[in-house]
């Protein structure tokens, strides 16, 4: 079982969500790999619509252009970010 840490989805019917993956890299995966188990959305999430019509639902600070990039390039601080909120997620899924 695995924890949902975002959800990304497109006008074109496709939709991803990232995994919590323990020691590896948060990657995207596409929604149809996997049975949704628990539908409860965490409150750390908040919803962001973009240009082009997709959405986003995932920590406010995940949403800041440039998030990821800076996350996969080793940057402290948003490392940092991702462990506090990764670990906001998996203490809500506990419950």
């Amino acid at each position: 079982m695995y924890t949902v840490l975002e959800v990304n989805a497109s006008p074109e019917h496709r939709f991803a969500v990232r995994l919590d993956l323990g020691n590896e890299a948060p990657g995207l995966w596409d929604s149809e790999m996997f049975e949704t188990t628990d539908s409860a959305i965490p409150s750390v999430w908040v919803a962001e619509f973009r240009d082009g019509g997709s959405l986003r639902l995932a920590p406010p600070r995940w949403l800041a252009q440039g998030f990821w990039e800076s996350y996969f390039e080793n940057d402290p601080d948003a490392v940092a970010v991702f462990e506090e909120d990764r670990q906001r997620i998996r203490n809500e899924s506990a419950d």
